[in-house]
């Protein structure tokens, strides 16, 4: 039943807040989109800090799978393999 891939998505301490305190949540998808979808599902106020209202990624937030950027690989639509890690990290106001 669980056929897309979960991952560790890193949640930085400036975002902790928003995600319960967790320092790490697991998610699934097939995409990055996909996983960041979830997460905001799970933690409803963290998706307006990460998403804009059209469905983009907030200009202050950089998302990195492993230790690229996914504005370098393919932005929301990058494919999710197993045992992936995502890193939220805020580069400025969003």
């Amino acid at each position: 039943m669980f056929d897309s891939p979960v991952v560790s998505v890193h949640i930085p301490l400036a975002l902790r807040s928003f995600s319960g305190g967790h320092d790490a949540i697991t998610a699934s998808g097939d995409t990055v989109g996909e996983v960041l979808d979830a997460v905001g599902h799970e933690f409803p106020a963290i998706r307006h800090y990460l998403m804009s209202p059209e469905g983009d990624l907030n200009p202050g937030i950089a998302v990195f799978l492993g230790a690229r950027s996914i504005r370098e690989l393919q932005g929301l639509k990058t494919p999710i393999d197993l045992e992936e890690v995502l890193s939220i990290v805020p580069v400025g106001k969003g």
